[in-house]
Formats: C-alpha cells, structure tokens, sequence
C-alpha cells in the first residue's frame, strides 16, 4: 500500500478548496461582485466580502504555519484588512494567499502536525492538522455560499 504524505494532501485540500471559491466567484459577472441578498431587514454578504475575507484569513494561516505559532487576531483591524484586500483584485488576492497558505503547509515540519495549539475561534485544543482542515472548510462553505448568491440573483446555470 502507498503511504500518503499528509502535509502535502493538507495542501492539496486546501489549494482545490481555494480553486473551488475562485472559479465559483469568477463566474460571477464583475456587476455582481457586490450584489446581496437582502433577507428581512439586513443584507447579506456579496461575493467579493467574501473572497476578501478568504484572502485575509488564508493570508493570516500563513503566518501561522511559517512561524509555528498563532499570530494574534486584533478582529477590530479584521475589517480594515478586508477593505485594503477589496481595493485591489480580491479573486487575484486569493489565489495568491492561498497558495502560499499550500506552501507553508508543506514546508511545516511533519512531526509538529499531531502538536495541540489553542483553537483560534473556539475553546479547546486542536492539532495543526486540524487547524489546516479550517481553511480548507472555509473555503469551501465560502464556494457554497457564493454559487447560492448567484441563485439568488437569477443564475442557475
């Protein structure tokens, strides 16, 4: 039986998790970008706030990886980070944060994976394994999220 080399399958998951949120935004005509659903009495994320948010956090797990530890998150400079990501391209922002999040996952020592660190969004403990499983889930719920805007505005090809 062949053995599977796990940091590099953790960085396969999460640059075709990426991949999967970039061609589902691409789709997305650029009048679109910042469309919103606009349920009850508030609106809904667009695509691009999305992909920026993406684009930080994935930029954020970088950091992470490189340095072998969790960076503090100030979430009141979250917003700021996102807006400066909007400036630019947020689709080419992803892309780029993300594969260098991939990278960092396999340069990441192997015999450090099973090391528990803080959960950064939830009480607890969780390996580095796990904490890359977070970037690859949420680019993927993003992906979702995004082919739902487009229903939502009508396209359902």
């Amino acid at each position: 039986m062949a053995e599977i080399d796990i940091r590099s399958a953790l960085a396969s998951w999460v640059r075709d998790s990426g991949e999967s949120l970039y061609k589902a935004s691409k789709k997305v005509p650029a009048e679109r970008l910042q469309w919103h659903p606009k349920p009850e009495e508030w609106e809904g994320r667009d695509t691009e706030d999305q992909v920026a948010e993406c684009a930080v956090i994935n930029a954020w797990g970088t950091k992470a990886f490189q340095s072998g530890s969790l960076p503090p998150i100030d979430w009141s400079e979250y917003p700021a980070a996102v807006a400066e990501v909007k400036k630019g391209n947020a689709l080419e922002a992803l892309k780029t944060a993300t594969e260098e999040l991939a990278s960092a996952i396999e340069a990441f020592p192997i015999d450090r994976l099973g090391d528990k660190i803080k959960h950064p969004f939830h009480e607890g403990e969780i390996t580095w394994a796990d904490f890359a499983m977070i970037f690859y889930w949420n680019d993927i719920y993003h992906a979702g999220q995004v082919n739902y805007i487009q229903v939502l505005y009508g396209d359902n090809s």
